[in-house]
């Protein structure tokens, strides 16, 4: 499964298509990955495997990596700021995104260090594509309309070239061969 060959750069991310209704006006002002099509998400693992690399076998490999995390459920109740220069939304829990992240990385040693700990986190506006008015307005609006809970049931492989893009997705909690196992989404 070759990506398109104008393609920059990969990453995961576990997308968040169900918080588009709350976050989705604000992220389309205030942060620009939302002008480039991508939704609602949260950053796992960036970069991921060199977009020339990608391959059926880097799917494969990246199934495997998740299919002991089953789905669960996603509350974002609180909004926090990375200085005064990101407005994201707090998911709970922070350890499954850490534990899916971590499989991925020990899935796919290659993959660079990471130089500081993950910290998940749903981007809501970035103070280099708006203003600090314009964010403070975001978090007012927002604030009150918390909690939001959601399902976090598959993590995708996206692309970017002048867009990102969905080149896979993979989902939670399914066993890589024979039927879907404990905590996958047809089990009880």
């Amino acid at each position: 499964m070759p990506v398109d060959p104008a393609a920059r750069r990969t990453m995961i991310a576990a997308l968040v298509p169900d918080a588009e209704p709350l976050v989705g006006p604000f992220r389309a002002e205030l942060d620009p990955t939302a002008r480039r099509g991508l939704g609602a998400h949260l950053t796992l693992v960036r970069p991921f495997v060199a977009p020339g690399r990608v391959a059926a076998g880097t799917v494969a490999a990246l199934r495997d990596a998740v299919a002991a995390v089953p789905a669960f459920p996603c509350t974002f109740a609180a909004l926090r700021w990375f200085g005064e220069k990101v407005l994201w939304l707090a998911p709970e829990p922070v350890a499954a995104f850490r534990e899916i992240a971590g499989r991925i990385r020990a899935a796919f040693p290659e993959l660079p260090a990471e130089d500081r700990e993950l910290v998940p986190h749903l981007t809501v506006g970035l103070r280099r594509a708006a203003s600090a008015s314009a964010l403070r307005a975001a978090e007012a609006a927002l604030a009150p309309r918390l909690p939001l809970t959601v399902r976090v049931d598959r993590v995708a492989l996206m692309v970017r070239t002048e867009t990102w893009d969905v080149a896979a997705e993979v989902p939670l909690g399914v066993s890589p061969s024979g039927p879907p196992g404990l905590g996958s989404p047809g089990s009880p």
